[in-house]
């Protein structure tokens, strides 16, 4: 909408006021309410037929919308209104008013027939008679005809004296009758004292007055109400009824170029190294997009032959948090029951502020930068964050009595954040175990290697077992250092341990016998075990579709898709409450979800083993 048509459409609008104001007193004919309706772009419109003597501004008031909305959906109209000329006239998300026969109902979010035709106190027959087309289901924004009825006004008897409430918080999914059989009441009973907290339906949160006959009063003993038992969410059957889910896939699909981009380098860590590298125009960003997408694509697919119905939406958001803003600002994710993706913290920020709004879970599969997204309840983030990683592997870190501990840090990042909280608490979970902690801080080129390697010789014990622990992620300080630990170590006939982040798995200058010599152990919350037949089942199923090797993108695409979409199917559409409570193995992981700081995270950390015989495998 260019600048000459804003003007044009603001003059219009005023002389449109202008010229009704003038003629108040003239009666224009009754605008009716017109019963036809479309769908443009997932919209409902009301289709008006402009009649003699109609303005902009009486169509308007009798379909209840503004002067401009009108406008907007027919810019044609800057030449003036003509009779026999169709308008869209937008719906509003209410009931409106029709005439004496309807009333319109626009259908809202996990909305149902019965809800709605105790809303309006008809029948469900009632309502498919005026709108056949709801026998193949209910469609969010869909106008449905509600015949009027004279509703006879129940009389709600108040409060007695002989009567006593229990304060009741709906629970998600919750119905009247579920409510009725928890603390035994009869479900009419329990409409009588709550008709108008329920009458737009039972929704979540409301609080309803539970009638109870008060115990008995007994002398010098107090009435005693008793407190029902709380069942969780999670402990309540949710009934699939066939209905497709709505999700949301917001991912960058179309760069044409190398992104560097920090946040992205460490995004999922797994066993695979080799991922796709043939020189294809595009960039990382869009081939871990893509690959991504088709795993979550495979996992669609499995789940519909277990009866679930999905419909997905693909957003190229071309790694522009602009691209975002637009989809938020003009509802297009407002009927998704969940959304994946993006990469970036700048993408994430508009993304978190509308699921906070809308209630609307977002699962960021891949950010693990520097910021920390605390207290948004219904953002999920899989990937660990480099510092979480440190602290996770502290929390699961036991000191033995017949080790010694030895910590080497990077002279050049002894003052990073990360590294300074890391040493602080490591050092302090010693001082608790009672066991004595060596440090030993190295710097590439510093010092010889002989000498090096003299004072390396000083720390570790030939008797003991030495711990080493290695928070480092840099790969030239990783692989110079493992290389004079394995000098040692060799010379003197060592027992070794040593502990190392996720990114060591994807370094390439890193020799082999260091690794399976040294006795590696690399925790990490990926890892694949190609020796289980799942995993080579879903590798065969990703060759014959797409002709590809499966990366770690893709089988995180697939994961993510099989877990979430399995818990709404058990759960319902409001799964979050049960995150923490979920298990299911997974090919690359298992999740295991913490909303210790508001946020839901991914906690779950192996740990995997580098052996002398040359093998790889995952230690719980």
């Amino acid at each position: 909408m260019n600048r000459f048509y804003i003007a044009f459409l603001i003059c219009f609008l005023f002389q449109a006021v202008v010229v009704n104001a003038q003629n108040d007193t003239i009666v224009s004919p009754k605008v009716e309410v017109s019963k036809n309706k479309v769908r443009i772009d997932g919209k409902a419109y009301f289709v008006h037929i402009v009649q003699s003597g109609q303005t902009l501004y009486s169509i308007s008031k009798a379909y209840g919308v503004t002067q401009s909305e009108v406008a907007i959906a027919n810019p044609d109209i800057y030449a003036g209104l003509k009779v026999g000329q169709a308008l869209k006239i937008p719906v509003k998300s209410k009931a409106i008013e029709g005439n004496e026969e309807f009333i319109y109902h626009i259908v809202k979010r996990k909305e149902t027939l019965f809800g709605i035709s105790r809303a309006y106190n008809v029948t469900v027959d009632e309502i498919i008679a005026n709108n056949p087309e709801v026998k193949d289901g209910l469609q969010v924004s869909q106008v449905l005809l509600i015949p009027r009825k004279v509703i006879t006004p129940v009389v709600t008897a108040p409060a007695q004296d002989s009567m006593e409430f229990i304060m009741h918080e709906v629970q998600p999914r919750e119905g009247l009758f579920a409510i009725s059989r928890q603390y035994g009441v009869d479900v009419k009973l329990i409409e009588q004292y709550n008709r108008e907290a329920i009458k737009d339906g039972v929704k979540l949160g409301t609080t309803l007055r539970i009638p109870v006959k008060p115990v008995a009063k007994q002398v010098r003993q107090d009435t005693i109400v008793p407190k029902p038992v709380e069942i969780l969410p999670c402990q309540k059957e949710f009934d699939y009824n066939g209905e497709p889910f709505n999700i949301a896939l917001l991912l960058p699909f179309t760069q044409r170029e190398e992104v560097e981009d920090s946040e992205f380098n460490d995004e999922v860590e797994s066993n695979q190294v080799n991922i796709q590298t043939a020189q294809k125009p595009m960039s990382a960003l869009t081939r871990a997009s893509l690959e991504f997408y088709q795993g979550l694509l495979l996992a669609i697919d499995s789940m519909k032959k277990e009866g679930v119905s999905v419909n997905l939406s693909v957003f190229d958001i071309k790694n522009n948090p602009s691209e975002i803003r637009g989809l938020v600002s003009m509802g297009v994710l407002n009927d998704e029951n969940l959304v994946f993706g993006p990469l970036s913290k700048n993408e994430l920020l508009p993304l978190i502020s509308f699921s906070d709004e809308q209630k609307i879970p977002v699962v960021s599969p891949f950010y693990n930068g520097p910021t920390e997204f605390n207290n948004h309840e219904h953002l999920i983030e899989v990937n660990q964050r480099y510092q979480d990683m440190l602290l996770l592997f502290l929390d699961s870190l036991k000191f033995e009595d017949s080790c010694r501990y030895i910590v080497i840090n990077d002279k050049d990042a002894l003052y990073s954040e990360a590294i300074k909280n890391f040493n602080e608490q490591l050092a302090a979970k010693a001082d608790s175990a009672g066991v004595e902690l060596y440090r030993y801080d190295h710097r590439i080129a510093e010092e010889k290697s002989a000498d090096v390697q003299d004072s390396l010789s000083k720390v570790l014990l030939p008797n003991m077992e030495n711990v080493v622990i290695i928070p480092s992620n840099d790969e030239p300080f990783i692989a110079d250092f493992l290389g004079q630990l394995y000098a040692v170590k060799s010379f003197y006939n060592l027992k070794t341990k040593v502990y190392g982040p996720s990114r060591w798995m994807r370094m390439h200058n890193i020799h082999d016998d260091y690794l399976f010599n040294l006795g590696i152990r690399i925790y990490s919350p990926f890892y694949v075990d190609y020796s289980r037949a799942d995993v080579n089942s879903f590798v065969g199923r990703y060759r014959e579709e797409f002709r590809l090797e499966p990366t770690q993108f893709s089988f995180l695409g697939y994961d993510l898709g099989i877990y979430f979409i399995s818990m709404m199917k058990k759960y319902g559409a409001d799964f979050t409450p049960c995150l923490k409570c979920y298990k299911k193995q997974m090919l690359q992981s298992t999740f295991k979800f913490d909303n210790k700081f508001g946020t839901y995270k991914n906690v779950n950390q192996t740990y995997i083993r580098y052996l002398p015989s040359y093998e790889v495998i995952p230690v719980k």
